[in-house]
């Protein structure tokens, strides 16, 4: 009986040294938690506190995040939503050649009238008259161009020479490159307000206009009207309306291009000021 209660406490001694060399050998240590988590891991394991002392922070967590979102919110909406406008050119036009546009521009009707017969058509009667000259090339139709936009013409038709339609667009490109130069973010296309009449639209003129000539400048395609208080956009459509620019800026800068091309002797221009716009003929 005494040898097997020996026995019993030699094998539970060698059991448990057994037990603790496994344990020594193959324990892990557990790596210590940063002392926030760790902090917290401890409040989760102790007794919740009663609301009338546990600090409601929850207000002023969400105060906080609602703050900081609309700080980020509207420094997006003001990087990206709201996009500086136009910066207005400042012209100085102390240096400028164009002082006066009615002293600049004084090529009067027998001024232009000559150039018109001289490279001009023969003024016709109808519009069916024109078919004819634009199959012959002697006319072209100006619509659809990239430098300037045709109005909504309601006495006279979209038919220029050729050699005025050269001028015309060539008007249209320095005004675009003039634009730039002068640092206007906008950038604006000219506008034709008038171009070819036939001898059916000027009698039709002189009844409502006492001041309309019988021997118009209009009836040879060599002479058009360019607007100088109205101007087109140009937007990622490409065109948009009309608007009005009272501001005298794209008036005078496109005043400058006139008179550029006028001293280089590619046309006559009369400042109009009843009618608003640059009249003007191929030279």
């Amino acid at each position: 009986m005494r040898q097997g209660r020996v026995k019993f406490y030699i094998a539970f001694a060698a059991t448990v040294i057994v037990l603790a060399l496994l344990q020594r050998l193959f324990r892990f240590r557990i790596p210590a938690l940063p002392e926030p988590v760790a902090r917290a891991a401890v409040d989760r394991q102790s007794p919740p506190q009663s609301d009338e002392t546990l600090p409601d922070t929850s207000a002023t967590v969400v105060e906080e995040d609602v703050q900081s979102l609309n700080d980020t919110t509207l420094c997006d909406s003001a990087a990206v939503v709201q996009p500086s406008s136009p910066r207005r050119a400042r012209i100085d036009r102390s240096c400028s050649r164009v002082h006066d546009y009615g002293r600049c521009f004084p090529d009067i009707q027998d001024v232009q009238i000559a150039a018109a017969e001289a490279n001009g058509i023969t003024p016709v009667e109808t519009q069916e008259d024109i078919a004819s000259l634009v199959r012959s090339h002697r006319l072209v139709h100006i619509g659809g161009s990239p430098f300037y936009v045709v109005d909504n013409l309601t006495h006279s038709l979209p038919y220029l020479v050729p050699r005025a339609q050269d001028l015309l667009t060539q008007i249209g490109m320095n005004f675009l490159d003039s634009l730039a130069s002068k640092g206007v973010q906008q950038p604006y296309l000219p506008l034709v307000t008038s171009v070819l009449r036939t001898r059916e639209q000027v009698s039709g003129l002189q009844t409502g206009n006492k001041n309309a000539t019988t021997n118009s400048c209009h009836c040879y395609g060599t002479t058009l009207d360019i607007a100088y208080h109205r101007f087109v956009p140009l937007d990622g459509q490409f065109v948009r309306e009309a608007v009005r620019r009272d501001d005298d800026e794209l008036k005078f800068i496109l005043a400058e291009v006139l008179y550029d091309l006028r001293q280089e002797g590619r046309c006559y221009v009369k400042y109009e000021r009843k009618q608003a716009c640059f009249h003007l003929t191929v030279r």
